[in-house]
């Protein structure tokens, strides 16, 4: 009897939170549940590969056949996609590595977890591209982060996955490759403590390390060691109780031993082989989180594909670089056009080659569940954990605006495929959906009840804290029963996408919401600050408030940003916004302003300004504010916390003290 979850699910009548599993008693007994393969790949962009459309089906100049894009060659990739779903509204819960993938792993968004920010980034930072002097409205020592994804607080899917009150089978689990969702130094953390039963190759490192030094080729294999991927140096080491040794038939024609692998993404997908040869010889249903590091930097394609140089070169037709080089020079938003010979135009082809390697190891890996008989019960998830990079060259997210680290389009708009049982070929979803909702998603599969996992916590796992929606219904085709209900006492938000990151991360801090098409930014800076500071590394111009109809202005063209021209709009996402903030209890950047009754601003304080600046030697921004206020002057707090601002310190005489969370709807 082949599994097909949709079926049972639509027998069951059931939506996942709030009635049984997806699978009832009789029916686990006659079928085994789904293996569940999640495989992430690093900052690949959603134009990034062959076979990805615009959500009302644009190609944008993709002429090489029905939505192929010709720039890369991803032919397993497009196989994956023709045999099930394409979300064409996808997105990750941040622009950038740690808080995306705290999230995929937790169904929580970021702001929830408190995990806004990289493990690795330097609280004092704050300021990101930008210098010093530019600075007007800034706090770089930011809010306070969780910088390490706690088991002791923190439910994971691989825990989830584990027996809880006889529901469910265990699920064998092993992730293979980036995790990044700890810190430096930090040892009861990673993998492991979050109920992984394999850990190969993370650590808290969210990147090979790359640069002109001797031994530094971490993509290519000179230096590969324990110290950077773990359980990934000795072939033949054994991972536990019956994991197999490794075997030339897991290895192409070119790579006959695991020795000579001489790719970081290869050796990682020789792993996942074994592991699922592993799984199936225990006849145990295994839950694979399969993380590339690429196509990550640094810039590094496989020598096979290279020539004596290390580059790809415009002659190698297998990675398309030529049709590669010809759209980044089609590309009207940008100005970088180099000659076709230099070094800039070689990195893109690297990035080629690497976007290959990564279409080579899905394809291996769904070679490898046909001859193991698994292909049937095995549903692969195929996502990436924010959008592509558009500095230094390395791609382009046209017709997206911006890239990774920003709120735009460009940096949270991802590619997102589905194939498994009962999802029928070749289908297209246009439902916005978002990072947290493959925690729920990956359970209903399993046939586990979210109370039940509740149930067996012992540190106060909570259904209501889980912000993810359960795709299941998607995949069914029954769209009218996918519910995102954010907030069960109103209405106002249902079907809402949120983002929040309240840092300098090539960008001014920010919050968003998205509903239905219309999409509302708010940067946490001063207004007239962002209209001096363009974006970068995109040449626009942020400013304080932002809405945009998607359906009609994708690109977010500043053109066409709609601020002020339907208040009632405005007001409600704002609103739907801030409720959010409140009910997440979301950090924020802090800052003090002055203002005289005229509206002009006489100065700003932060704890940073007085860092920079050795003549203000204040450690209170308010009280300091306080003291060289004058008659009619307002100060405006921006306070840390979204959700308890507090009462504000008494004023002087004359003086009138807000916050500025105060004054939104």
């Amino acid at each position: 009897m082949k599994f097909s979850f949709c079926l049972i699910s639509l027998f069951l009548g059931s939506s996942f939170i709030n009635a049984p599993g997806l699978r009832g008693a009789s029916d686990r007994a006659q079928s085994p549940p789904p293996n569940i393969i999640f495989f992430l790949v690093d900052d690949l962009g959603w134009t990034d590969i062959n076979g990805f459309e615009g959500p009302n089906g644009e190609t944008y100049e993709n002429a090489g056949g029905e939505f192929d894009s010709r720039y890369y060659y991803t032919p397993n990739i497009a196989k994956l996609r023709n045999a099930g779903m394409r979300f064409t509204n996808a997105y990750a819960a941040c622009p950038f590595c740690g808080p995306a993938r705290a999230s995929i792993l937790t169904g929580k968004y970021p702001a929830r977890i408190g995990f806004t920010n990289n493990n690795t980034h330097d609280q004092n930072q704050g300021t990101g591209p930008f210098m010093p002097s530019e600075m007007i409205f800034t706090e770089p020592v930011e809010p306070d982060l969780v910088t390490d994804l706690d088991p002791q607080t923190e439910t994971s899917i691989a825990r989830a996955l584990k027996p809880t009150n006889g529901t469910n089978q265990d699920y064998l689990s092993c992730t293979i490759g980036k995790w990044h969702v700890y810190s430096e130094g930090v040892t009861d953390c990673g993998p492991e403590a979050h109920g992984f039963d394999y850990n190969i190759g993370g650590s808290f490192r969210g990147q090979p390390a790359g640069g002109d030094r001797p031994g530094w080729d971490f993509y290519r294999g000179s230096a590969w060691s324990n110290v950077y991927f773990p359980n990934l140096e000795n072939p033949n080491q054994r991972y536990g109780s019956g994991w197999p040794l490794v075997s030339d038939s897991h290895s192409s024609s070119s790579d006959k031993n695991f020795e000579k692998l001489s790719y970081l993404s290869d050796a990682l997908t020789h792993r996942a082989l074994e592991f699922i040869d592993l799984a199936s010889q225990q006849s145990q249903p295994f839950f694979l989180y399969m993380s590339h590091y690429g196509v990550h930097s640094p810039m590094q394609a496989k020598r096979k594909d290279t020539k004596s140089d290390g580059n790809i070169t415009v002659e190698d037709e297998e990675v398309h670089a030529e049709m590669f080089a010809q759209r980044w020079g089609q590309d009207g938003r940008h100005e970088i056009e180099p000659p076709p010979d230099s070094k800039t135009y070689r990195t893109q082809y690297t990035y080629a080659s690497m976007i290959k390697s990564i279409d080579e190891s899905l394809g291996r890996i769904m070679n490898q569940l046909e001859s193991t008989g698994l292909a049937d019960n095995t549903v692969i998830f195929f996502y990436s954990d924010n959008g592509g990079v558009e500095r230094n060259g390395f791609t382009s997210n046209n017709p997206l605006r911006s890239e990774k680290t920003h709120g735009y389009e460009g940096g949270t708009r991802v590619p997102l495929i589905v194939r498994g049982p009962g999802i029928s070929a070749n289908q297209t979803c246009d439902v916005p959906v978002t990072g947290p909702d493959f925690f729920p998603t990956i359970l209903e599969l399993a046939g586990i009840e979210m109370s039940a996992v509740e149930k067996a916590s012992n540190f106060g796992f909570s259904i209501k804290e889980i912000d993810g929606v359960s795709l299941v219904p998607l995949f069914c085709g029954e769209r009218s029963a996918f519910h995102r209900e954010n907030n069960p006492d109103t209405s106002t938000d249902d079907g809402a996408i949120f983002w929040h990151v309240p840092h300098y991360k090539h960008s001014a801090p920010y919050s968003a919401v998205l509903k239905g098409s219309h999409k509302y930014m708010r940067y946490w800076e001063d207004e007239e600050n962002l209209k001096n500071r363009r974006e970068m590394e995109d040449g626009y111009f942020m400013s304080g408030k932002e809405l945009y109809q998607l359906n009609e202005n994708l690109g977010e063209s500043a053109d066409e940003n709609l601020i002020g021209t339907n208040l009632p709009l405005e007001t409600e996402l704002e609103t739907t916004l801030f409720d959010w903030l409140r009910r997440v209890d979301a950090k924020m950047p802090t800052a003090i302003s002055r203002e005289s009754k005229e509206g002009f601003t006489r100065d700003w304080y932060s704890t940073w300004i007085a860092q920079a600046d050795p003549t203000k030697n204040y450690t209170n921004p308010v009280k300091e504010a306080m003291n060289h206020a004058l008659p009619g002057d307002t100060i405006t707090v921006y306070p840390k916390n979204f959700k308890n601002n507090g009462a504000p310190p008494k004023a002087p005489n004359n003086v009138t003290i807000k916050s500025i969370h105060s004054t939104a709807p």
